[in-house]
């Protein structure tokens, strides 16, 4: 897998499927929660992937805590009306739960990424 493809894969897909899901019109209470809730889930997995696909995958606290950061500046911004959006505590718990969730399956991705380049 090149980087472009692990970038396409893991970064803009999840934002792309996320931004479809949040624009999809509905009426149903469960689709509701899922478009309320799975779009932030894969902005959260989009950006942490890609944070780690910069560093070669390996995991760099520093940018990861910076990552969780934003989260939370993201979520408070919201509360303060400095950006558009609704304040939910809930939120943070998607973030922060689906960035660790990239950061859980990146040993995966690094293990396809050193046998692609090692066969070669």
């Amino acid at each position: 897998m090149s980087k472009l493809t692990d970038i396409f894969l893991n970064g803009i897909i999840p934002i792309i499927l996320g931004t479809i899901i949040y624009f999809t019109p509905t009426d149903k209470f469960s689709f509701v929660q899922i478009r309320n809730y799975l779009p932030d889930g894969l902005w959260a997995f989009g950006l942490t992937s890609c944070i780690l696909i910069i560093w070669d995958r390996k995991i760099n606290l520093l940018w990861i805590f910076l990552t969780v950061c934003l989260f939370f500046v993201f979520e408070f911004f919201q509360a303060l009306n400095i950006i558009k959006g609704t304040y939910d505590i809930n939120d943070i718990f998607i973030y922060l739960s689906f960035g660790l969730f990239a950061i859980i399956i990146n040993p995966f991705f690094k293990h396809k990424l050193i046998t692609k380049f090692q066969k070669r």
